[in-house]
């Protein structure tokens, strides 16, 4: 059984709002983004304050994690609000093939989608793309 794609988050990030430091310590990166997701199971945009947190550390292994939520409709039609959380970890050179894995997690007041998204048997793929980033997710257990 192979992996099911449930969603594709399109994300754009304008360079100039970027934030970054770095020093002997390894450096931090905050990346405020949108979104928008359409799909079988929810359609919706973020909300402000979207934001992919990016700390590397002096071994150059980054940690990323990005909270956001969305505000939207679910596959029946009710609005909800989505909250993700997606983590990952990246060292120097260990991004392969151009695409980021990365475990999210949701949060959802939709009474069709709470019980089985804040379940923990997704994992997602991050791949730039010519316009941003697409973000799959994927339900591994399906």
């Amino acid at each position: 059984m192979s992996d099911k794609l449930i969603m594709t988050f399109k994300v754009y990030a304008d360079p100039a709002e970027i934030s970054n430091m770095e020093c002997a310590f390894g450096a931090v990166t905050f990346i405020p983004f949108k979104a928008t997701v359409r799909s079988d199971l929810f359609t919706g945009e973020t909300l402000p304050g979207a934001c992919d947190v990016q700390v590397e550390n002096p071994a150059k292994c980054r940690h990323l994690c990005a909270k956001y939520m969305f505000k939207g409709e679910d596959s029946a039609g009710n609005k909800c609000m989505l909250f993700v959380e997606n983590n990952g970890f990246v060292s120097s050179g260990a991004n392969e093939g151009g695409c980021l894995k990365a475990f999210p997690s949701f949060m959802t007041d939709s009474p069709v989608l709470g019980e089985y998204l804040s379940q923990q048997r997704f994992r997602s793929e991050v791949e730039g793309t010519p316009d941003g980033i697409d973000i799959r997710i994927y339900d591994v257990v399906n």
